[in-house]
C-alpha cells in the first residue's frame, strides 16, 4: 500500500518527537503492509509553520537513512487551508504531495470556511488537484454531506483516513467515511499516523474492511493505484462521478460486517 498521509518526521509536529519514535513508527508502517509513506508534516497550522523547504528535506533524508530501504519516504505536506492559499502555492509556501500536482488540504474540524470553493476553483486553474484531508471528521460535512459532493463534483479530491473506517474516531466519522465510499466520494484511503499507540497506521485493517464491504476493486484503488498516480504525478484511475445519497445500501452491509 501507499500511505500519501502520514506524520512521521520527527520534532516537526505533532508527530514522533524524536528520531527513535519515528523510526518506531516507520517500521510499523512496514510491518502493516506499508511500502510507501508521503510524510506530510503540518504547513502553516499554527506553530507548526515548517516553511523551510530544506530544513524538512532534510529530516526525510535522516529519517530514510535510518530505516533503511522500506517503507519508501517521499516528501509532502498537509495544508492549513487559507483563502491565500494560491499566493503559498505560487512562492513554495506548500510542499505538494511528492512533488506532484496533489496538493493535501486541511481544514478545522468543526467548521467550512466560507467561500472555500473560490480558492480550490482557482488551483485547479493552476494545474493543482485539492485533496481534502479526512472530511469525515469534520462536523459540518458530517451534517450536510452534498456541500462535500458539490465539492468532488467540481473537482476536488477527498482523503479518509484509516481509523475513521474502524471507529477510532467515533460512530458519525465511521458512518459518513462508509456512505461516502458508497456514493463514490472517496478517492484515497490514508492512516494520518502520528505515533505507534493512539495514531498508528491500521491501514491493513481498514483494507481488509473495503474488500469485505465495497470490493477488493474500490480497496485497491483507495489504498494502492491512486495513491501510486499521486506519486507518478498522474490522473487517477478511479474517479467516478459522487451518486446521490443512498437509502439504506453500505449501511446495512456495514451492520452485517461489525455483527
Amino acid at each position: 500500500m501507499i500511505d500519501i498521509h502520514h506524520h512521521c518526521l520527527p520534532g516537526v509536529d505533532d508527530g514522533p518527537r524524536d528520531l527513535k519514535e519515528a523510526v518506531d513508527l516507520c517500521r510499523l508502517a512496514a510491518a502493516d503492509g506499508i511500502e510507501t509513506i508521503v510524510a506530510t508534516p503540518h504547513v502553516l497550522r499554527g506553530r507548526w509553520q515548517n516553511t523551510s523547504r530544506a530544513a524538512l528535506e532534510q529530516k526525510l533524508a535522516e529519517l530514510q537513512d535510518a530505516i533503511g530501504a522500506t517503507p519508501r519516504l517521499i516528501l509532502g505536506s498537509e495544508y492549513f487551508f487559507a483563502h491565500d492559499m494560491n499566493d503559498a502555492l505560487g512562492n513554495g509556501g506548500i510542499v505538494p504531495l511528492a512533488d506532484s500536482r496533489y496538493v493535501l488540504v486541511e481544514l478545522a474540524s468543526h467548521a467550512v470556511p466560507p467561500l472555500l470553493e473560490q480558492p480550490l476553483y482557482q488551483a485547479s486553474l493552476g494545474g493543482w488537484t485539492t485533496v481534502i484531508a479526512h472530511p469525515e471528521r469534520n462536523l459540518v460535512f458530517q451534517s450536510k454531506p452534498e456541500l462535500l459532493a458539490s465539492l468532488v463534483a467540481n473537482g476536488t479530491k477527498t482523503q479518509i483516513t484509516a481509523g475513521s473506517l474502524l471507529g477510532d474516531f467515533g460512530p458519525e466519522a465511521r458512518q459518513c467515511a462508509w456512505e461516502w465510499i458508497e456514493r463514490e466520494m472517496v478517492h484515497f484511503v490514508a492512516s494520518d499516523a502520528h505515533n505507534t499507540t493512539k495514531r498508528p497506521p491500521r491501514m491493513s485493517d481498514a483494507a481488509a474492511a473495503i474488500r469485505e464491504i465495497a470490493g477488493d476493486d474500490v480497496a485497491g484503488a483507495l489504498t494502492r493505484r491512486n495513491p501510486a498516480a499521486v506519486v507518478e504525478n498522474r490522473g487517477l484511475e478511479y474517479d467516478p462521478e459522487p451518486k446521490p445519497a443512498a437509502k439504506r445500501g453500505v449501511l446495512d452491509r456495514l451492520a452485517k460486517f461489525w455483527k
